[in-house]
């Protein structure tokens, strides 16, 4: 063969190796540079027409209301003060305005760096026992056309204004005052937060000057540019959950001192199984670019997506199966010049669609939450909350915790906020919610069901999957009971939570780990119905750790997710498919090949797992904790639906024997109605006149605890329990 023949076969064979590699690699690469590309800056989740977070806005033109200013005050000492305001009778019920928000334009008076402050205006009122005097020290010298308890508790701001006002030169002005008064008083009680950030949120910086960009950058283009202002962010990140998918598991048994857990490396769930060998496309959901398998290097800060989290267009998407990497559409220099805070909407494209779909996993948070109605959840709906204003962050270190990894930097609770006794009224109906408090969780009674603004999935069987010729039908939902890729499932909206006791703690089964020898399971090839499969007794994979003996365990609502997984035959322990195809030549996927004993053996030996050759199929369960779609007061469970001997003859004057006009049976029945939820489109009819509720045979209680008494305490000798 002559050399120009050997040439020419040379040229040809590096083409062929070309385009093989620009195939194979079709799936994760981005488009050429010079390809041109019609960018869209389309948010994708806009505001819809007329939405209003009312209790906000109702805060917001009230904080913006003028009050005349009151020059003369009365003189006196702060003991007589609190005395007099206490035999007028003033207190917690006196209160108008609940909540209130602190915008004033006497106090943005700092180039608009800081936003308004929440304030709880009810809860601080009975925090201090209902002494009034303690913030309202002062009234009116001159009190006209007015009753003498709303005389009594001037608005800050009437005697507080701008400062060295000259009518009163000597007074502090309203911030001057705000301060004084609210930060001395947390650091003297040693509790609530006295830093700016504590309190105010930071203004965002408006970026369309500062951020300098080519026209077509890449996405790591886009990260330096972010980092030369933002170092010790990006070094921070680097350290966190969402970055590495792993992190302190403290609150796991038997893994409390771990740092390697997580859903990048050991966790295992009943929906999409494992991350392992699956990288490029659940890595749709990382904070990063191009963790397309194991090879990955955490350690460069250029992959680190910024927009992701600060996006505040709503035009920014990832491309989901490209291991994390933008959209080509995106126009990423109209995002970076548009950067802000997180907000529901950069928190949800991750979180309210896990598990491959909207409302799959979490049985609280969907896209609803975008922009949720009040009934939906009422602090995003009414109050419009965003994420982090309860999920904390501190060097990008973000407090809270979810039922499906192990993973922990920080925890939140409703306490955090509420505090330990949140009913701060003075009725004797506040007295026993609060000491409610004490065994049962807060979203027990404020979360009575569960995905209620949009159905998720509470049964998956990957032991189905594979049938590329089966009808998919809708369920009564409009979901699919059937993917060829997955397997069977099942929905449900408006769905009853399960109840069990927890204390905080988790256990959860991980990679490797020998499943319940108990546990129910068939072989492959067996035929069980769908009914026989439920009916088998479940491993937990996770499930909350508590009893009813255990002083620091608490009733807590659940959603229990169900399902049907591989396991090795021989070794008992769950196992790792390989779903997801490397590239287009890959044929050991099992959304390519429909081959288990082919995705088994290649999603283990990424796992460093053997796998035996023999696989059987598990029942599992998991335990999701119910922390959003919290409802409004007024629906809350009421106390017959919990407790049956309220809705007999006898009622709270079993153990009141109060003759005023009260009307115990109104009182007892006052709360969540599943018929009117019905009427409004929601699926509960099966609850409509439901009592005993939380099932407290089931809890461990005789009975209903009135009857038979509370976990730790016997009922008064001689109680009738008829």
């Amino acid at each position: 063969m002559n050399k120009k023949k050997i040439q020419g076969l040379c040229i040809v064979f590096a083409i062929a190796l070309l385009v093989t590699a620009l195939v194979a690699g079709a799936d994760t690469a981005q488009p050429d540079s010079a390809t041109k590309i019609e960018k869209s800056r389309v948010d994708k989740a806009p505001m819809p027409a007329g939405w209003k977070a009312h209790a906000q806005e109702k805060a917001r033109e009230q904080s913006g209301k003028i009050y005349p200013f009151v020059q003369e005050v009365f003189q006196e000492d702060l003991p007589l003060r609190q005395q007099r305001l206490r035999a007028l009778g003033l207190s917690v019920k006196d209160i108008e305005h609940e909540y209130l928000l602190l915008e004033s334009p006497y106090v943005d008076t700092y180039e608009g760096k800081y936003g308004a402050v929440r304030f709880m205006h009810a809860k601080h009122a009975a925090s201090l026992d209902g002494d009034c005097a303690a913030c309202h020290h002062y009234r009116a010298a001159e009190v006209k056309n007015t009753d003498a308890k709303t005389a009594e508790v001037l608005a800050c701001r009437s005697c507080h204004q701008e400062a060295f006002k000259p009518e009163a030169p000597e007074r502090i002005g309203l911030k001057a005052a705000y301060h004084a008064q609210c930060m001395g008083c947390h650091a003297e009680m040693q509790q609530g937060p006295t830093s700016c950030v504590a309190c105010h949120d930071k203004n965002p910086v408006d970026h369309k000057e500062l951020v300098k960009l080519s026209e077509n950058p890449s996405p790591q283009e886009v990260t330096q540019e972010c980092l030369s202002c933002h170092a010790e962010a990006g070094k921070d990140m680097l350290k966190s959950a969402h970055w590495l998918w792993r992190g302190p598991s403290k609150y796991t048994t038997g893994k409390s001192k771990s740092v390697m857990d997580g859903k990048g490396t050991t966790t295992l769930n009943n929906f999409c199984l494992s991350t392992i060998s699956n990288e490029a496309r659940c890595t749709s959901c990382h904070a990063g670019y191009g963790w397309k398998d194991a090879s990955f290097d955490f350690s460069k800060q250029e992959n680190i997506d910024c927009l992701v989290c600060h996006d505040t267009t709503g035009s920014y998407k990832k491309a989901p199966p490209a291991a994390g990497m933008p959209d080509p559409k995106v126009d990423l220099v109209y995002v970076a010049k548009n950067v802000g805070p997180t907000s529901r909407k950069t928190c949800g494209v991750c979180h309210f669609s896990g598990g491959g779909g909207e409302a799959v996993k979490h049985a609280d948070m969907s896209p609803e939450l975008n922009w949720p109605k009040p009934n939906c959840d009422v602090h995003m709906g009414d109050y419009d909350f965003q994420c982090v204003e309860c999920h904390k962050s501190q060097n990008h270190q973000i407090s809270g915790r979810s039922s499906s990894a192990p993973v922990a930097e920080g925890s939140r609770a409703c306490e955090d906020c509420h505090t330990a006794t949140p009913h701060y009224g003075d009725t004797l109906l506040d007295y026993h919610l609060n000491k409610h408090c004490q065994t049962v969780g807060c979203n027990t009674c404020h979360s009575p069901v569960y995905s209620k603004c949009a159905a998720t999935k509470v049964w998956w069987d990957w032991s189905s999957a594979g049938d590329k010729k089966r009808k998919v039908n809708k369920d009564k939902y409009g979901k699919p009971d059937y993917l060829w890729k997955k397997g069977n499932f099942r929905w449900k909206e408006s769905a009853k939570p399960s109840y069990a006791w927890f204390n905080g703690f988790t256990t959860r089964v991980i990679l490797g780990d020998t499943i319940d020898e108990d546990g129910g399971f068939f072989e492959d090839g067996e035929q069980l119905t769908d009914a026989q499969k439920l009916a088998l007794k479940p491993t937990n994979i996770s499930a909350p750790l508590g009893s009813m003996q255990d002083p620091h365990s608490k009733i807590t609502p659940f959603k229990v997710m169900s399902g049907i997984q591989p396991a090795d035959a021989k070794y008992r322990y769950l196992l790792v498919p390989h779903l997801f195809p490397y590239n287009k030549e890959d044929k050991l996927a099992f959304w390519k090949s429909t081959d288990w004993q082919k995705a088994f053996t290649e999603g283990m030996k990424k796992a460093g797992l053997p796998y035996s050759g023999s696989y059987i199929w598990a029942r599992t369960d998991m335990y999701w904790r119910i922390e959003h779609e919290v409802m409004p007061r007024e629906q809350a469970l009421s106390c017959a639906q919990c407790h049956t001997s309220l809705t007999e003859e006898k009622t709270c004057n079993r153990c009141h024997q109060d003759k005023r006009n009260i009307k115990f049976r109104e009182l007892a029945q006052k709360g969540t109605d599943f018929a009117y939820m019905h009427s409004q489109g929601r699926d509960v009819q099966e609850l409509i006149g439901t009592t005993d509720y939380i099932d407290f045979k089931k809890l461990g209680y005789e009975g209903d605890p009135i009857l038979y008494g509370g976990r730790f305490k016997q009922l008064p000798l001689g109680l009738d329990k008829k």
